[in-house]
């Protein structure tokens, strides 16, 4: 019986998905997953590999354009290789857009300067089914109770400044302990948000509003609670002055808004941080490996 092959060469890979088909990214026994499938693929390649180390572990039908990840295998395979030899082998539902190497010991999830998720609401009297994964439907159940019941624009449904006014209370550094699932119990609590936009009229659709999160970490559910903070608001439901009360120490998951769906969050791309030195803990070259830190690992997709 042969000796297990080395993994000593380190893949990067920039991939996208539709989160609608998929428990989650992180692998779960029984069930499909994104890093599953991903690892399934490598195996169909007939290389020996690691598990796969995604950089957000995203839940549950929710989608990314630019999710990163990183593994290493027993051999090296040219970055295109990769990247046809994958696509071949993935479900139309995911797709890798780019590969380079890295370090073999490399985790993203430990380097990402910030990362961006973009949550789409849509406001009509009917729904529009070619957006149904992709965005949460207010109806005519969803209006403003403060308005007429026209149900023809953004503003029968949602107060856009109100919503643009809490928003600004989101960025800097807070205490998000009320803005995650109430099982998440993780003990540091603080995440510094660095932009959190609401563009009414997105990408040129009158029905559409974005609500556009970057930040540098994100606890479970943390941008769809914040997603649903925001609507309540606009809906008239919460005001924007009670939201700094949601970001004190004391607050629980009660005090925030509703969970927004998942079907309405994508995580659109991640920023790695740069180094300059050789290694950190998490990742020390070891003896013969070169003293060096891979490139950015690669531009995600242009955002439309």
């Amino acid at each position: 019986m042969g000796d297990k092959p080395q993994l000593m060469h380190g893949v990067c890979v920039c991939l996208g998905y539709d989160g609608t088909g998929f428990h989650g990214w992180q692998a779960q026994p029984g069930l499909r997953t994104v890093q599953g499938m991903l690892e399934e693929a490598i195996d169909e390649m007939g290389i020996e590999h690691g598990p796969v180390r995604g950089c957000s572990r995203t839940d549950a039908g929710v989608h990314a354009l630019g999710q990163i990840a990183s593994f290493a295998a027993a051999i090296e395979v040219p970055p295109e290789g990769w990247t046809s030899g994958l696509n071949a082998r993935l479900p139309e539902d995911i797709v890798v857009h780019d590969t380079q190497p890295c370090y073999r010991r490399y985790n993203p999830r430990f380097h990402a300067a910030y990362k961006r998720y973009r949550y789409l609401v849509r406001c009509g009297q009917q729904r529009d089914p070619l957006i149904r994964k992709q965005a949460w439907q207010l109806g005519p159940k969803g209006m403003r109770k403060d308005v007429e019941r026209r149900g023809v624009r953004i503003e029968d449904y949602l107060d856009v400044e109100a919503m643009k006014a809490a928003a600004a209370h989101f960025v800097g550094p807070h205490d998000f302990r009320a803005f995650r699932q109430s099982g998440d119990q993780r003990e540091i609590v603080v995440r510094e948000m660095f932009e959190v936009n609401v563009v009414p009229d997105w990408n040129g659709r009158p029905d559409l509003v974005a609500i556009d999160v970057v930040g540098n970490s994100f606890m479970k559910n943390m941008v769809r609670i914040m997603a649903g903070t925001l609507v309540d608001v606009g809906r008239g439901w919460l005001t924007a002055d009670a939201v700094p009360a949601m970001l004190r120490e004391d607050a629980d998951r009660n005090d925030a808004g509703q969970t927004a769906p998942a079907c309405g969050l994508m995580l659109v791309d991640i920023e790695l941080a740069r180094f300059d030195g050789p290694g950190d803990a998490f990742d020390r070259p070891t003896e013969g490996e070169p003293p060096q830190r891979p490139q950015k690992v690669m531009p995600t997709p242009p955002v439309k």
